[in-house]
């Protein structure tokens, strides 16, 4: 969109984020909740909720720019009359970019939603960043850095595949209703360089209506999921490469 001038032109083949900086916060919650904002199809494989940070460098679709993103989601199992796919199921993610925002909800069904996302912070053994709208803070992510994981370990991440597994979903015009809804999978893999263990706290703050109209609804829901116990956070640092091509409707 907009069409008229020619529309964007497809890659499709694989792309490369060059420069990848990730977080990835997981903790134990109430499986119940968690199961009933999943939609048909899918079954939920543990009572875990991720939250993944995301801070992306020399994109290669984007000309060698730059965004940041948080991921919410669950590890999930479709089953349908013909596809049955193990990933991860976005419950919604928020970036600090139009254009990677329009591409993921079009194309793949990526929940993708605004958000002000800090750079990475880093004083001492701490990393911590924050998201927010319109000045009004929701997230807070830190990690304290324990320890390097030795390459004996890093072997299972240098070449790590990932189900992405979303629910694409345009509404008519006029509405209600949708013209498209539809599972999605989007694969895409990981080259892990260097990556560290250590201790993670995730912090959310409620907004009013008033601070944030269309997303307050969102982090209440993800906000009141109990943090029964957290694991220990991941960092790694690599590469990213996305599969356009290869992303399909589900059955």
């Amino acid at each position: 969109m907009p069409v008229f001038f020619g529309g964007y032109v497809y890659q499709p083949t694989e792309v490369c984020y060059h420069d990848v900086v990730s977080m990835l916060f997981a903790y134990t919650t109430d499986g119940d909740r968690l199961s009933a904002y999943l939609p048909e199809g899918f079954e939920l494989l543990r009572p875990e909720l991720s939250i993944n940070f995301a801070q992306c460098r020399e994109i290669e679709w984007m000309a060698g720019s730059a965004y940041n993103l948080i991921d919410v989601s669950v590890p999930v199992r479709f089953n349908g009359r013909r596809d049955r796919v193990e990933g991860n199921f976005s419950f919604v993610v928020w970036e600090n970019k139009t254009v990677p925002i329009l591409g993921g909800r079009e194309e793949t069904g990526v929940p993708k939603i605004y958000a002000d996302i800090e750079d990475l912070h880093i004083l001492h053994d701490k990393r911590f960043t924050v998201a927010s709208f319109e000045g009004n803070s929701f997230l807070r992510l830190e990690m304290s850095v324990t320890s390097p994981i030795p390459d004996a370990q890093l072997e299972p991440l240098r070449q790590a595949s990932i189900n992405g597994l979303h629910w694409r979903y345009i509404p008519k015009v006029g509405g209600p209703g949708a013209d498209i809804s539809q599972p999605v999978l989007y694969p895409q893999r990981a080259e892990t360089e260097h990556a560290w263990h250590g201790h993670g706290v995730v912090e959310w703050t409620t907004l009013r209506y008033e601070q944030n109209p269309n997303q307050a609804r969102i982090i209440q829901a993800l906000a009141e999921l109990p943090q029964i116990e957290m694991s220990p956070v991941t960092m790694t640092k690599g590469k990213v490469f996305l599969n356009p091509s290869m992303a399909r409707v589900l059955e």
